[in-house]
C-alpha cells in the first residue's frame, strides 16, 4: 500500500510515524549510480542481509536495483521513474547528482507519499524519511591531520575536484582544505576534473607537476582519481615527491596502500548504510518510528594498519 497520512518531517528529531495498513510483503527499491563500484556493490549487500532478517519477522521484500552508470547522470532520474512504475513501496537511494535527483523525489514520491531514505551523498531538496551519511566534513578534516604528518608545514597541497553537485565530495574538500590551512599548509585552488575516472587523475597529476612543480600533497575525495595520480608521479620518477591521500575503499587501492604507493586511504561503512536503509524503511513501513538522521564515522587506512582491512567487504567483495 501507497497511502497513509502525511507526516511532518522533523529537522532533528525521531520521526513519528502513522502506521500504515498492515502488509506481509513490500517491494522497495534501491536506485544507484556508480553502481558497480565495490563502495556500491557493498550497500546494496548490506540492504539484502537486512532484508532477509526481516524474512524472519514474516515481512518479505522484493528488492528492486538499478544502476544509473557511471557517467549519465540523467539515466538516474529515469531509473527513479521506472521503479515508481513498477509499484515500489520504499525507495532507497544513493544519488549520483544531489541536484537532478531531488525533482524525481519531490515531483513523484513525496508526491504519491512513498517513503524514501537517502543512503550517502545527500539531496538539495526534496522529503526524506532518514539520511544515512558519512560525517564527511570530519574525513576530510582526518585526511588533512594524515597529510601533515607527510609533508612540512608550509608545503602546497591541492584537491582535485571532480564532483561539483555532489554535496558530500564538496565537504569532504572543505573539511581537507580548512585543516590543512589551520595546519600550516599552503591550500591551492583545487584542480577541476572532467571525470571521476583513473584516466582524470593521471592527466590531472601530469598537468599539476607543470603548473606547480613544487606541490608536495595531493587530496582527492575518491581512490580512483588517487590511482591515476599515483600512474603520473610513477612514469615521471617523483612517487617520493607528492603524498597522496584518498577516500573510499577498493582492492586495487587497499594493494596501494599496501605497498606503499598511496599513503592513506579515508574508508566508509557503505555496508552499513544499505543495512540501515533497509532497515529504516521496513520499519517505517510497518508502523515503527525511525531516525531522520544517522551519521557515520571513517577510519583512516595507512600501511601501518593494513592487516585491519583485510576482510572489509570492499576488499573482499563479500
Amino acid at each position: 500500500m501507497r497511502v497513509w497520512n502525511r507526516i511532518i518531517l522533523s529537522t532533528v528529531a525521531a520521526v513519528a510515524i502513522v502506521s500504515p495498513a498492515v502488509a506481509e510483503d513490500f517491494k522497495i527499491g534501491y536506485s544507484v549510480f556508480w553502481g558497480t563500484n565495490p563502495f556500491l556493490v557493498t550497500m546494496v549487500n548490506g540492504a539484502e542481509k537486512a532484508a532477509e532478517e526481516w524474512k524472519a519477522k514474516d515481512v518479505n521484500v522484493d528488492l528492486i536495483v538499478t544502476n544509473g552508470g557511471d557517467t549519465d547522470k540523467a539515466k538516474q532520474v529515469a531509473d527513479l521513474e521506472d521503479l515508481y512504475a513498477q509499484g515500489v513501496d520504499g525507495l532507497l537511494i544513493f544519488p549520483g547528482d544531489s541536484i537532478l535527483v531531488a525533482e524525481p523525489i519531490k515531483n513523484v514520491y513525496n508526491a504519491e507519499d512513498i517513503p524514501v531514505v537517502i543512503t550517502d551523498i545527500g539531496v538539495r531538496s526534496g522529503e526524506y524519511i532518514s539520511l544515512i551519511i558519512t560525517d564527511n566534513l570530519a574525513g576530510g578534516a582526518q585526511a588533512a591531520d594524515y597529510m601533515a604528518t607527510l609533508v612540512p608545514k608550509g608545503s602546497k597541497v591541492i584537491t582535485f575536484d571532480f564532483a561539483p553537485t555532489n554535496d558530500n565530495g564538496q565537504t569532504r574538500q572543505k573539511g581537507f582544505e580548512d585543516r590543512a590551512k589551520e595546519l600550516g599548509l599552503e591550500v591551492l585552488p583545487e584542480q577541476p576534473l572532467p571525470a571521476l575516472s583513473l584516466d582524470a587523475g593521471r592527466q590531472a597529476m601530469e598537468d599539476l607537476l607543470v603548473s606547480e612543480p613544487d606541490i608536495k600533497g595531493v587530496f582527492s575525495f575518491n581512490q580512483l582519481v588517487i590511482q591515476g595520480a599515483y600512474q603520473a608521479l610513477e612514469q615521471q620518477g617523483k612517487t617520493d615527491d607528492v603524498a597522496l591521500v584518498g577516500f573510499d575503499l577498493d582492492p586495487v587501492s587497499y594493494k596501494m596502500v599496501a605497498d606503499g604507493k598511496i599513503d592513506a586511504l579515508v574508508v566508509q561503512d557503505p555496508y552499513r548504510m544499505g543495512y540501515d536503509g533497509m532497515n529504516t524503511v521496513l520499519t517505517f513501513l510497518t508502523g515503527g518510528e525511525v531516525e531522520e538522521f544517522i551519521g557515520l564515522g571513517t577510519t583512516l587506512l595507512t600501511k601501518e594498519n593494513i592487516a585491519d582491512f583485510a576482510s572489509d567487504p570492499q576488499v573482499t567483495g563479500q
